[in-house]
């Protein structure tokens, strides 16, 4: 039986707002559960469909007190915000609304309130309150215990509910509650909501989404699944669909070769790799890693190993260290050996490092990469990991006890071999820019 609470807001949506939800977001909202679960993919309309429901529910239950909550500040604002594009919509209802932005975004409407909060600080902002309704968007991505230990006490209370709508993310706290609403029991339910169950998006934009990404990536971003090995950023039969041979040594002048180099000095490796670039797929042409040398015994093996191996050009980490020890690799090739190698440095930075791995992660879902049977790299790989860090983003790094020194530098090595001239050309030596440019 409907609730004819959730049945009279869509009523008042469409009366108001002039609003009517496409059939799975009806589903979604004609449920009432006392905990609530959406597995969403991108542009279903997740965002849409719960402003609508705080709204009316602000309308219906005079006095309520409804509360958004997201990893971030700007995620918590973008449901927030649609609220009130909502409630100002209306003349019925925009004169009846008051809104406050300072120190925190909040909703006055008929002596109802809805306020937004971020999680991040392990939902230190939130304790201490009280609702009637918590509505966690993007909940995958929020730490179980602030879950379990700051909202679940929020709505003791007054009996609240808790609506968690997200893509899935590892199996967490989210990926519990869904599989608990899956067993059908009155308090808890879930759904599952692709993309295309959107009747309102193209689906030959969803179809280049597929061809653009990685099917791991596809199937958590569009399709809305739960993955056994998501939380990992290589999937184990990507990395083992790309194990091939090393290509037969070449001489100067026969491909162009690009390669990446992490630098480290005690604790970490110096890591170093060859990416034949020239052609489709690229492949790994070599690999170096070692330990324990001072800087310039690291630049000099470092150069030997790019002339050896014909790069054209090297791609570096330019992080702290990597800047002075960048220079000093150029002056080491082209002042003392006349190396015709174009050095380059990348700073690293959260977006940047991400979008290099991505990179990396879609070349190898395309099959556009083969890399060597080396237990060091294909163990780096397995345990090359996404963590969700306390301000609810997401970070990716090697697994507690594991390194990534490889990873990055064969990274950095396909990242460079983005701009490497096309397929079956050869270069003369002659023609290798000395530019030094920077990523």
């Amino acid at each position: 039986m409907i609730p004819p609470g959730a049945k009279t807001r869509i009523d008042a949506a469409e009366a108001y707002f002039h609003w009517r939800p496409h059939p799975t977001q009806r589903l979604w909202l004609l449920n009432e559960g006392r905990v609530k679960v959406a597995s969403c993919g991108r542009r279903w309309g997740k965002t849409e469909s719960q402003a609508i429901d705080a709204a009316t529910f602000a309308m219906l239950r005079p006095r309520s007190r409804q509360m958004i909550v997201s990893p971030t500040y700007d995620q918590s604002r973008l449901i927030f915000d649609s609220v009130e594009r909502v409630l100002l919509s209306s003349p019925q209802t925009r004169r009846m609304v008051k809104v406050t932005r300072s120190p925190y975004p909040r909703i006055l409407f008929r002596g109802s309130l809805i306020m937004a909060r971020t999680a991040d600080e392990d939902g230190r902002n939130l304790r201490g309150h009280s609702a009637d309704r918590v509505m966690v968007d993007e909940a995958a991505y929020v730490k179980d215990r602030v879950i379990e230990e700051v909202i679940g006490p929020m709505l003791a209370d007054r009996d609240g509910q808790l609506i968690m709508i997200s893509t899935p993310f590892g199996k967490n706290h989210f990926y519990r509650a869904f599989l608990q609403g899956q067993e059908g029991g009155k308090r808890c339910a879930s759904f599952r909501f692709p993309s295309w169950e959107n009747p309102h998006i193209s689906r030959e934009y969803v179809e280049r989404q597929r061809e653009a990404l990685s099917a791991r990536q596809f199937s958590v971003e569009y399709e809305a699944e739960f993955l056994d090995d998501q939380n990992s950023v290589f999937p184990w039969s990507d990395i083992q669909a790309a194990i091939g041979p090393l290509p037969a040594q070449l001489s100067e002048g026969e491909s162009w070769r690009t390669a990446g180099v992490d630098w480290a000095r005690y604790a970490d490796y110096t890591a170093a790799v060859v990416v034949e670039a020239g052609a489709a797929p690229n492949t790994v042409v070599a690999i170096d890693r070692f330990n324990n040398m001072n800087w310039q015994t690291q630049i000099e093996r470092v150069a030997d190993f790019l002339q050896r191996h014909c790069v054209n050009v090297a791609l570096t980490d330019q992080t702290s260290i990597g800047d002075p020890l960048l220079e000093r690799l150029r002056d080491t090739l082209w002042q003392d050996r006349g190396a015709n190698v174009d050095v380059q440095g990348m700073t690293f930075t959260n977006t940047g490092k991400r979008e290099m791995i991505d990179n990396l992660v879609v070349r190898l879902a395309h099959r556009d990469l083969t890399i060597p049977n080396d237990e060091r790299l294909l163990r780096e790989m397995q345990y090359y990991e996404y963590e969700l860090t306390d301000s609810g983003n997401v970070r990716m790094n090697a697994k507690s006890g594991y390194t990534d020194d490889l990873v990055v530098a064969l990274g950095l090595a396909v990242m460079a071999a983005r701009s490497a001239p096309l397929a079956g050309a050869r270069f003369l030596s002659s023609g290798r820019s000395r530019t030094g440019g920077r990523w």
